[in-house]
């Protein structure tokens, strides 16, 4: 099944909590504490594989977790980590946020993104030994993966798109060209999904896409060309086919009604994407065997219409058509050029980061909501807060020495005075821990 489309949420792996424990040996009468940190929760990765070219893997399952770190254990025993889970997408897969905001552009074979981090391991209670605190009760708590809703968007990545109307030849051209085996038949909207096909010229080889047949009003959401166009937007160069069959009266070809089908389907393009409109663009005559090879006359006329006819060619009987895919094998080699971006930190893989990054714990801002309830927000204290665990004394007692530290416990008290007022530290409630 052909899928283009796919909304799914994604979880990393909760962090592991720390341990609490302390030596116990033998002849050791005042054994310290020796608990280990939890291991850090999975990453969920996405990357793109060229042996995939559907999202259809999407279509059923829609909520992806990364493994769980797990727990520290006695004797300074760390947790293990959680595995990253990765996900395989299609190259030319856009990734968008649940509000729209662009995220990722996975287009070439390999490329991988961090889409949702992994929780951080609680640190274990010998972390917190110290000259005043010798027997530390608490341990950290691992922090909560993170959690998105994302949109993947396939468009194919093809050396060569072919365009036109329904039944134009488009599906016979690929079959013909490639080991591409479409759906052939003599009615419109044949072709229900884009094929793609692999094209061998002199050793080398490119990609053909041919996509489902455009109408006018595509760009507005008629026929079946709407959903595609995205995939052309892509390709390198496009072929776009002309149907002799289409101007027939008669005997004769009528060449302002090929004209009027080159400048629907150019307005289409236009009305859809600027990208698009700025490709390069071949025009194909084809189904010449149905005028018995006699192309000239039309191709003449066309250029007085303004439209230089690259070449003229029967997809059925295959006339003319190895000479087209050698004729543009240089330029499809020419694009592909300017389409591969350059390859920097290969081996690192990108990690998607908020506008206001700051891992300070003083990096904080106070709102007060319309209710009289406080929200205190800052990255690095609500992962703090998230992994404090306030069943324990010594944890609370840390939690105060940070505010004061950082001079939010007083701004708190001040702001509340004595009255009864709500406050969160991301979605934790602590006022009663002030």
């Amino acid at each position: 099944m052909f899928l283009d489309e796919a909304t799914i949420s994604v979880l990393g792996g909760y962090g592991g909590k720390g341990c609490v424990s302390y030596r116990r040996e033998k002849y050791v009468p005042r054994g310290g504490p020796n608990g280990g940190d939890g291991g850090d929760g999975g990453n969920v990765i996405l990357i793109a594989d060229e042996n995939t070219d559907t999202l259809s893997d999407y279509a059923s399952d829609k909520r992806f977790g990364a493994p769980k770190g797990k727990m520290g254990l006695g004797k300074n025993m760390n947790g293990r980590g959680g595995e990253d889970l990765l996900l395989k997408v299609p190259p030319g897969t856009v990734v968008t946020g649940e509000n729209g905001e662009h995220l990722a552009d996975l287009s070439v074979n390999g490329q991988k993104v961090v889409i949702a981090h992994g929780g951080k391991g609680g640190f274990g209670n010998s972390h917190f030994k110290s000259s005043v605190r010798q027997k530390p009760d608490f341990a950290e708590l691992g922090e909560p993966g993170e959690e998105k809703i994302i949109k993947l968007e396939l468009k194919l990545v093809a050396d060569v798109g072919i365009i036109g109307y329904p039944s134009v030849g488009k599906s016979t051209l690929i079959s013909v060209i490639s080991s591409a085996k479409p759906k052939i038949a003599d009615y419109p909207f044949t072709t229900l999904v884009p094929n793609l096909g692999v094209v061998d010229v002199e050793d080398r080889s490119y990609i053909v896409c041919d996509v489902p047949g455009l109408i006018e009003g595509a760009s507005e959401g008629k026929g079946l060309g709407d959903k595609f166009l995205r995939h052309i937007e892509r390709c390198g160069i496009l072929i776009h086919l002309l149907d002799v069959s289409r101007a027939l009266e008669g005997t004769e070809v009528n060449a302002e009604k090929l004209k009027e089908d080159y400048d629907a389907i150019r307005s289409e393009l236009e009305a859809y994407s600027p990208t698009l409109s700025k490709k390069k663009e071949f025009v194909i005559l084809n189904k010449i065997d149905l005028i018995a090879g006699n192309s000239d006359s039309i191709e003449t006329e066309l250029k007085k219409l303004g439209i230089d006819i690259f070449m003229s060619i029967s997809s059925a009987t295959r006339e003319g058509t190895d000479l087209l895919t050698k004729k543009i094998h240089p330029v499809v080699l020419e694009e592909r050029e300017k389409r591969v971006p350059v390859k920097e930190d290969a081996g690192k893989i990108p990690t998607l980061k908020p506008l206001d990054d700051s891992n300070k714990m003083g990096a904080y801002q106070i709102e007060k909501q319309s209710d009289g309830s406080i929200i205190v927000s800052g990255k690095r204290l609500e992962q703090f807060t998230v992994m404090t665990d306030f069943s324990k004394e010594g944890a609370i007692q840390r939690f105060r020495d940070v505010l004061e530290r950082i001079g939010l416990k007083q701004t708190l008290e001040n702001e509340i005075g004595e009255s009864e007022i709500d406050v969160f530290i991301g979605g934790i409630k602590v006022d009663s821990f002030i």
